[in-house]
């Protein structure tokens, strides 16, 4: 074998060692279903799985522990909405009546 020919095999060898493995999180975004990788293609995939965690905690909180993949489509979709969170708000003290029945209500106003 002549030096260019063991070169050669030295290079093919060692190629396989210079591929970069895809990283846990890429291995886990390729593993998801092909319409929320499509959802989620903007985003980095560490990201894009910390919002499919998230929609898929929603959906437990609903009452939803296996979730379809029209449910889990529909959740991922609203969590990435750039308007999701903002319909609910408290009103606090002003709401009639009080927020929790456990709250004593506030004393009588003295001379009434």
């Amino acid at each position: 074998m002549d030096m260019r020919s063991a070169l050669l095999l030295a290079v093919f060898f060692a190629l396989p060692a210079y591929t970069q493995q895809p990283s846990p999180a890429e291995a886990a975004f390729a593993r998801l279903a092909p319409e929320l990788q499509a959802m989620l293609a903007h985003l980095p995939p560490s990201e894009a799985l910390r919002q499919v965690e998230f929609a898929r905690q929603n959906l437990i909180a609903l009452g939803q522990p296996n979730p379809s993949r029209e449910q889990m489509r529909r959740t991922v979709q609203a969590v990435i909405s750039p308007a999701y969170g903002v319909g609910s708000q408290s009103a606090g003290e002003t709401s009639l009546p009080p927020l929790s029945p456990l709250v004593a209500p506030p004393p009588p106003e003295p001379g009434r």
